[in-house]
């Protein structure tokens, strides 16, 4: 007997409605009755994801080359994990950006806008780019360290930025496997 497996009235898998079901039938001898998959005649090829095994293989080789460095090694000390393992566990981890101060920028030369940044290892780097409304670049590039151990970055303004409308500001993270994050305020 076959089992139907629908929401909607079914008079039998034909007649009134046509041929919008299938049967198909299990290993078990049962058959089950079911709406034909529709598709849409226009649908887009979205292109292959990055499959799990080859994401892997990548993790592995980056941290077979990675095992090897002294911040992977100084933070697997005192642990019970290895050095491979912490540079496995980075490469499928990124960064975040915590937090953008402007508090104190007024958009004058010299003055400095602070991010917070913090990643399992380490943050690598941290850049900043500054835009006006028209979402144009003003001023673009690195921020350094503010102390040693420290989450938070320091950038130096270079150039006088117009505050009138305020100017969006981005910061990116990037840690040691090259996984970014990036936060805008506006």
């Amino acid at each position: 007997m076959a089992e139907l497996y629908s929401t909607i009235w079914n008079p039998g898998s034909r007649g009134a409605f046509g041929n919008q079901f299938m049967k198909p039938g299990t290993r078990s001898g049962k058959n089950i009755i079911a709406g034909k998959l529709m598709f849409d005649d226009n649908r887009g090829y979205t292109g292959t994801k990055k499959t799990h095994p080859a994401a892997v293989r990548e993790a592995a080789t980056f941290a077979n080359f990675a095992r090897t460095h002294e911040v992977y090694i100084n933070k697997a000390r005192g642990t019970a994990t290895t050095a491979y393992y912490l540079a496995l566990a980075d490469w499928f981890g990124s960064p975040r950006v915590l937090e953008i101060n402007v508090d104190n920028w007024t958009g004058e030369i010299g003055q400095t806008i602070r991010v917070k940044a913090r990643d399992n290892v380490a943050v690598a780097r941290v850049s900043v780019v500054i835009r006006d409304a028209e979402e144009n670049v003003l001023e673009m590039g690195e921020a350094v360290r503010s102390e040693a151990g420290s989450p938070w970055w320091n950038y130096t303004i270079k150039s006088l930025v117009p505050m009138s409308p305020f100017a969006s500001v981005e910061a990116t993270a990037w840690d040691l496997p090259g996984n970014s994050d990036s936060f805008i305020i506006s």
